[in-house]
């Protein structure tokens, strides 16, 4: 089981605060001064502490979405450089976050749509057969 006397409640607060600003187990560890193992032996040992993990990891989400959606509607600033010095800054959007979003957010409008066809025949009685004669 995991070493009681690491964690705290300080280790504890701090280790979920690290992962809600993370959503890195292992860098929420090594903030709170205890190992990853420990981590997920008291998070399996706990159902309060494992509830205040889900929820952390539910920030951490949402923050990663929050960015996405920022990236795609207000884009980035980055450098122009000409000769090897800058000459201005252009601001880039990302398509592909917006579509990611569009896709978790509208999924029976936005996802992937693949077909799966065939030509040609399958013949099952012919392994059907080869079953009942014991082959």
């Amino acid at each position: 089981m995991a070493d009681r006397t690491r964690f705290t409640n300080r280790a504890r607060a701090r280790f979920l605060e690290t992962l809600k600003s993370t959503g890195n187990v292992t860098a929420a560890a090594e903030a709170a001064g205890f190992s990853r193992r420990t981590a997920y032996d008291h998070k399996e040992a706990d159902e309060t502490f494992a509830a205040a993990w889900k929820e952390a990891e539910e920030i951490a989400t949402d923050t990663l979405e929050a960015e996405a959606r920022r990236r795609g509607l207000e884009g980035v600033e980055e450098p122009v450089y000409y000769l090897g010095k800058e000459c201005g800054r252009i601001r880039k959007y990302s398509d592909r976050m917006l579509e990611l979003l569009l896709k978790a957010h509208r999924s029976e409008l936005f996802k992937d749509r693949v077909a799966n066809e065939h030509s040609g025949s399958v013949t099952l009685e012919s392994l059907i057969t080869g079953a009942n004669n014991g082959e």
